[in-house]
């Protein structure tokens, strides 16, 4: 067989039959609020039924894997090969391990986090019940009802020497009216009352993809994660050494991934998770004498021949080594929203643009 040949059927294998579990992200992936994306459903029933297992893996915190697994069901997935979980999970595995059974643990936060401890052998108890009791931990998640008391209590337990485990550090949450303030917000008040630092346990922590993978089976050169996010699903999976698959129908756009530093740069790109089943074409880490053909507007040139997703690479993979090499990329996002459209890349109707995260808060440390 010549080396072009081979090429040519590497090229021609589907994404997904390169592994043999999937870890995917949930909001802006499968869903957008109560809407499925399109394509993304029927794609995980295709995955799930040519043998692949699934784990979706989520940061928010504030819902149990039953009411996620409800919301998935009336979206129409198929549940077979399916399972999730959560940041409270992965905060539940990280303080079993550590305390014995039954230990009493403050849960701020949704119902979720409550559920979790106790399904991991612990007690949980919200502030308001606390009294007296001693606990040796407090678990911090994202809840839409979490009071100024109770994070005051977090920063009093934490202070006092309790195990301080933060779900997430999300900076933003989506919403049916856009972005609104993520859990971040919430560790970085109540460390403005305390020394103390929390322990991270979800996305772009690699707790949360490891309790994924334990769910799957799977080792790490076998297993693909899939997000929208750069920050935390990337991130995240580069860091857990994994192999990823980034998706344009959520939070993050072409301009903020051409411009992602190489912790943040995936494996493969697609519009959306339909992605999955299209020839594997891997953005592969460009040599540093890459020639960057970038047009007198920093840009890089569209290529006017192959199909879209061969141009998308050739753009992504200029862009990364005109970066590399010290090159000015141009960041005006609505430049790059031209080279979307030259590229049969939709734009969802709720993103908004300018959403690369911004300096890392001192919680993520």
């Amino acid at each position: 067989m010549t080396d072009e040949t081979t090429t040519t059927s590497v090229r021609a294998e589907a994404v997904i039959t390169r592994y043999r579990g999937l870890i995917c992200d949930l909001d802006g992936v499968l869903y957008r609020s109560a809407t499925a994306v399109p394509h993304a459903v029927q794609t995980l029933n295709r995955v799930t039924a040519q043998g692949v297992p699934v784990v979706f893996a989520t940061n928010n915190a504030s819902r149990s894997p039953q009411d996620v697994g409800d919301h998935l069901r009336r979206l129409g997935l198929t549940q077979q090969g399916c399972s999730v979980v959560t940041s409270s999970q992965a905060a539940a595995a990280h303080l079993a391990q550590r305390l014995a059974p039954g230990t009493p643990v403050c849960a701020v936060g949704g119902p979720g986090v409550a559920q979790t401890l106790t399904e991991a052998g612990l007690t949980p108890l919200r502030v308001a019940d606390l009294g007296d009791t001693p606990v040796q931990a407090v678990v911090q998640a994202l809840g839409t009802d979490v009071t100024w008391s109770e994070l005051a209590a977090v920063g009093h337990l934490a202070e006092a020497g309790a195990t301080w485990v933060a779900t997430t550090i999300d900076l933003t949450l989506p919403t049916p009216y856009g972005q609104a303030p993520g859990n971040d917000a919430l560790v970085a008040l109540v460390q403005t009352s305390t020394s103390a630092q929390p322990h991270v346990v979800g996305k772009p922590q690699t707790a949360l993809f490891d309790l994924a993978r334990s769910r799957l089976g799977t080792d790490q050169p076998d297993t693909l994660v899939c997000g929208d996010r750069l920050d935390t699903d990337i991130e995240g999976a580069n860091a857990a050494g994994l192999d990823s698959l980034f998706v344009l129908s959520g939070a993050c756009r072409l301009w903020d991934l051409a411009l992602a530093e190489r912790p943040a740069r995936p494996t493969y790109v697609a519009a959306d998770l339909s992605g999955l089943l299209a020839p594997a074409l891997p953005l592969h880490p460009t040599p540093p004498d890459h020639p960057a053909e970038l047009g007198p507007d920093a840009l890089p040139r569209v290529p006017s021949a192959g199909d879209n997703s061969k141009r998308l690479q050739s753009v992504l993979t200029t862009a990364w080594a005109a970066r590399d090499n010290g090159r000015h990329v141009c960041d005006h996002a609505d430049l790059w929203e031209r080279i979307e459209r030259q590229l049969g890349l939709a734009q969802p109707e709720h993103t908004t643009h300018h959403t690369r995260p911004s300096a890392p808060s001192k919680a993520r440390h």
